[in-house]
């Protein structure tokens, strides 16, 4: 029976001169750091090969392990870092942002940026598909911090998605001033704000919509647009205004 390290030793004379060169030159583009090691270019190599090839070539180590260990890699960084980055975010505003950043549309959308799938290798007869890409980059991640440590890992997965979270970040506190508002009104222990249509004016091709919000079953503030949902997050804004002022005047 072949050990494991003998298997790691048998792939490591497979990889000929010109698969070593590519995958340096990607390492270098991820700006990771030098001196390399035969084991750690042999974690790259199997986090960027497919299970098709595999099964063409006996003995060849798929990316299937290393994706199952990059995952937890993934959240554990995304999780601290997102807990650092926002300290005054619920739990379910933090949950709703991981979720994001780790859902496989993202990882196949920063998989594609990297053009990472000029990488992968395949078996023969298999086109490359977009799945690929993204469980690839996870795999990735689980095999740079095998072959260079947490602290490596963590700087190149909140190097690819620092500026997507501060999107996500954005558009949150943009446009859902109805969860900002529900998470202040029940901290308060008052419960959660109803909204209510008032008034729909206008054409029916371009309506204006009138919404009032209320909180203990009091109407605190109101908001207008050309969607029931917009009017109701103007409600939703002017009403966290309304109860962060009260809030300020009552301190002082």
């Amino acid at each position: 029976m072949v050990s494991y390290e003998r298997k790691k030793i048998m792939e490591i004379s497979r990889l000929q001169e010109s698969r070593r060169a590519t995958l340096m030159a990607l390492l270098s583009e991820l700006k990771l750091p030098d001196g390399l090691d035969e084991n750690a270019l042999l974690l790259i190599n199997e986090a960027l090969t497919h299970s098709s090839y595999k099964a063409d070539y006996k003995g060849s180590v798929d990316y299937e392990r290393l994706e199952f260990f990059g995952d937890s890699v993934l959240k554990f960084v995304v999780s601290e870092y997102l807990f650092n980055k926002f300290p005054n975010y619920s739990e379910g505003r933090l949950t709703e942002i991981r979720a994001v950043l780790v859902s496989g549309q993202m990882l196949n959308e920063l998989g594609s940026q990297l053009q990472l799938g000029k990488y992968v290798i395949l078996g023969r007869g298999i086109h490359l598909k977009q799945s690929m890409i993204g469980r690839s980059l996870e795999a990735l991640f689980g095999a740079v911090y095998l072959a260079f440590g947490m602290e490596t890992a963590r700087n190149l997965i909140e190097s690819l998605l620092s500026e997507k979270t501060e999107a996500i970040h954005e558009n949150a506190s943009q446009e859902n001033f109805k969860a900002q508002l529900q998470e202040l009104t029940q901290g308060q222990a008052k419960g959660a704000p109803v909204y209510a249509t008032a008034a729909v004016e206008g054409p029916a091709h371009d309506p204006v919509f009138s919404v009032t919000v209320a909180v203990e079953g009091k109407v605190i503030a109101s908001g207008s647009g050309h969607s029931k949902k917009q009017a109701e997050q103007q409600a939703a804004k002017s009403a966290l205004e309304i109860l962060k002022a009260h809030g300020s005047s009552k301190q002082d």
